[in-house]
Order: structure tokens, then sequence, then C-alpha cells
């Protein structure tokens, strides 16, 4: 037999040293699971006692409202702009000379004939992949050289680059790092 006395002072042991938040929240989700069981779906009463043909006239008379309403054809996404000149500082659009405010050659290297031919030469070497993961894509010397340089920088033994951001999230940063570890990401 259950000693009922011992439960109640259990049980008001806990209310006591839960907080005022706590127990309303308690309060709350309980009331929310009540209200869940115990409410009806007005719609599945209404729907429930309907016949074969009913429900089939209500399919066949039911049309779907469109995903996209009517666009007038003279909508701006029908018209897009053309641009016709180089990226850079200055742009061409529809004709007329534009600053460029959507880029991300914030120093106007582009422009720059030297960091052009640069690229050309790095392009004609290592091709466009070694942006992705080195596994897949594999590691090439600017790779080690850049690693090299961190590590002497840092002042550490080694470093490693991921060139590929979200596998440096989601792999490299958990396989090397502790708890107690300081990453600069």
């Amino acid at each position: 037999m259950v000693n009922m006395p011992h439960i109640f002072y259990e049980i008001v042991d806990i209310f006591n040293r839960a907080s005022f938040f706590a127990l309303s929240l308690q309060a709350a989700l309980v009331v929310l699971v009540i209200w869940v069981i115990l409410h009806k779906n007005k719609t599945n009463e209404k729907t429930r006692n309907l016949s074969e043909e009913e429900k089939s006239a209500i399919l066949a008379n039911w049309t779907p409202e469109p995903l996209v309403g009517q666009i007038s054809l003279d909508h701006p996404a029908l018209s897009p702009r053309l641009v016709t000149s180089r990226v850079g500082k200055r742009i061409t659009v529809d004709g007329n000379d534009c600053l460029n405010l959507g880029t991300h050659n914030y120093l106007g290297l582009l422009e720059d004939t030297e960091i052009q031919e640069d690229a050309i030469r790095s392009l004609k070497k290592y091709g466009v992949g070694s942006c992705g993961p080195r596994g897949f894509y594999g590691t090439v010397d600017v790779h080690l050289e850049l690693e090299e340089k961190l590590a002497k920088f840092m002042s550490l033994e080694e470093a490693v680059v991921y060139s590929y951001g979200f596998s440096t999230i989601a792999s490299a940063i958990p396989a090397y790092a502790k708890r107690t570890d300081i990453c600069f990401v």
C-alpha cells in the first residue's frame, strides 16, 4: 500500500522548488494538450456525413486558385535590363553608363591588367576546380604554401586551409577542435 501523505509531501516539495515561470509553462502545456485532445475539428463533421455523389459534385465544381496571379505585360520582370559592358566600377546598362553599386569589386582590382593576366595564368595552371573540398578536387602547391605561411604568421606548427566554407564548419572544426580550443574562422 502506498503511503499517501509521503507522496503528497513530495509533490508539495517539487512545487516549492519550481519557479513560477516553470509552473506556468507546465500548466499552459497541460491545458494545451487537453484542448487538443478534446477539440473536435468542425470541418470533419461537415464532410463526414456527405455521400459519395455529394463529394464528387464538390470536387467537380472546385477550381483551384492560380499559383501566380495575372501579370501585366509592362511588368518589370518581363523586360530585364541588359548589361553590355565588362563588369567593373562602371557598367553600361541598356545603353546608359552607370555606377556599379552591386559588386564585390570593392577595390577596383578587376580593371588592373596585371591582375587579369595573373588570373588567366592561374586558371590555365590550376583550372577552376580548386574552389571546393580538397578531398574531392585535390591539394595543389598553393594550398600547401598558404598553410605554411599561415602557420608561420600565427606562430603555430601547422595550419589547415579549407576552401569550401561549409565543410570547415561541419567537419574540420569538430574533427580538430577540443572544448578548450579557440578557433579563428
